[in-house]
């Protein structure tokens, strides 16, 4: 979670090296540190060293790198949500610090789901874990509101917020003129939203003195209006001297089904698939990865191991419209799946269906190739009930040896259903003389996922002695750790 800053770090080494050898006063003026240091009239240079770490903390924790010169102005706006309760709030700082961050996840979406903000004086950290945990950053920007705003002005390293919060920007097109790279993201997607070809025609007028990576970001976001006008200038992203701006034009493409790299994908696809004898799949892979495959983002070697031709084959399927197979079977993705395939090539096909699965999401393929042991990534599609009822029956058919995975791609709290699995998955487990070490990953996963109400049963397992019984009661603490935490935020 920790974020550079060179004035703290200047500090550190002198605290380390010693005063004598580096005194405050000859320290860098990296980030005007040195001005600083100026301001500061000590004779004694260890004094005068912790004086400056005051300072500098002092504004750490206000949320701004120092030194801050004139006063930013106050932020005028007010949020009128209510504050967390102070209990909540401590616990908040505990997670922060470090001690069950696995638990801020959950911490952050009941105190968005009961309506409240985020207290003021965890702003700062708040915003700080959120940069490196782009999963948490949506509900962060909800919770912090109009002064989390306020704070991401004042400090370079919190631009993810601006971003987010874009519908707020005033004049777009000055701030994507002239904004950091994360502020002109945002404002790029809000002019998408108002006029895509106006935004469009923005980007192609900079294009080419955008770094690759940036490129590569810009393309992505033509994904907000996308439609049939933005074909041309990703067809020409196509031929970009950068492979990760290809790759990206080549995802949007396949977003649009009358596009000409759909058609190509799609003639490439019926050479490879087409209905066998007796309800089989005819498999048929490239004989070469031509100069058309390799613009389209067809790699020439594969970087899996795999037989060259076989990755061809994956990639072609991968990047095929889903709604091809429908076509050319005249199936559903059930009926599909379920015929037979060369078994040389099972691997292939089916990891390519999977990924375009989850690139188009699309339930129904996702559905139908989870129910065959597809990549687990396939649950992210489905809706989160039914995600958790596939892992059940999983669990229930084959027991926890396997199921990790599986586990942390529902979202917790788990139902009923998958609770009570997972549950009797971990008894059966103790009954059999198993070692609880052996599922100390389901086990802890458990412990986020769980609802705590079945903290009872939990506590009903681990009573006895030895080494299941203890696993059980960490189990139950972890459980009840929870449930204060939910308490302190919600009362009760």
């Amino acid at each position: 979670m920790r974020v550079a800053d060179p004035v703290w770090d200047d500090l550190v080494s002198a605290a380390l090296v010693g005063t004598g050898r580096r005194p405050a006063a000859e320290l860098p003026a990296r980030d005007a540190l040195g001005t600083l240091a100026a301001r500061v009239d000590r004779a004694d240079e260890a004094v005068r060293l912790l004086d400056l770490a005051a300072i500098v903390m002092v504004h750490r924790r206000a949320g701004r790198r120092a030194p801050a010169g004139a006063p930013p102005a106050p932020c005028t706006e007010v949020d009128p949500r209510p504050a967390v309760p102070e209990p909540a709030r401590a616990r908040l700082r505990i997670l922060l610090e470090g001690d069950g961050m696995d638990f801020l996840p959950e911490w952050l979406a009941l105190a968005r789901a009961a309506g409240l903000r985020a207290p003021e004086s965890e702003l700062p950290a708040l915003l700080t874990a959120a940069r490196s945990r782009t999963d948490l950053r949506e509900t962060v920007a909800d919770l912090a509101g109009p002064r989390g705003r306020w704070l991401a002005g004042l400090n370079p390293e919190w631009v993810w917020l601006t971003r987010i919060a874009a519908g707020a920007i005033d004049d777009p097109v000055e701030q994507w003129r002239h904004g950091r790279f994360g502020e002109r993201l945002a404002a790029f997607e809000v002019l998408r939203g108002d006029d895509p070809d106006a935004a469009r025609g923005l980007l192609a007028q900079v294009w080419h003195a955008e770094p690759a990576e940036d490129r590569s970001v810009l393309v992505a976001a033509l994904r907000t209006g996308l439609s049939g006008g933005d074909e041309a200038f990703l067809e020409q992203a196509l031929d970009d001297r950068a492979k990760v701006v290809r790759v990206a034009a080549a995802r949007l493409l396949t977003e649009l089904p009358g596009s000409a790299f759909v058609a190509r994908m799609r003639e490439r696809a019926l050479a490879c698939l087409r209905p066998g004898g007796a309800g089989r799949v005819l498999v048929v892979p490239p004989s070469e990865c031509d100069e058309a495959m390799l613009r389209d983002g067809i790699a020439e070697t594969s970087p899996t191991g795999r037989e060259d031709h076989s990755w061809w084959l994956g990639e072609i399927v991968a990047a095929t419209p889903l709604g091809v197979w429908r076509e050319v079977f005249g199936a559903s993705p059930e009926e599909i799946v379920a015929r037979p395939l060369p078994r040389r090539f099972v691997e292939d096909v089916r990891e390519g269906w999977a990924r375009a699965a989850v690139l188009q999401r699309d339930v129904a393929w996702a559905r139908a190739l989870a129910g065959r042991g597809a990549p687990t990534r396939l649950l992210t599609v489905l809706p989160a009930a039914e995600c958790a009822e596939q892992v059940a029956r999983h669990i229930a058919a084959h027991g926890l040896s396997e199921a990790l995975q599986l586990l942390t791609n529902c979202p917790a709290p788990w139902p009923d259903t998958l609770g009570d699995a997972v549950l009797d998955a971990l008894a059966s487990a103790a009954e059999g003389g198993g070692y609880p070490w052996s599922f100390s990953g389901a086990r802890d996963v458990a412990g986020r996922g769980l609802d705590p109400s079945t903290i009872d049963r939990v506590e009903h397992l681990a009573e006895g002695e030895g080494e299941w019984p203890k696993a059980f009661r960490a189990l139950a603490d972890t459980l009840r750790y929870r449930a204060t935490m939910r308490a302190e935020l919600l009362g009760g």
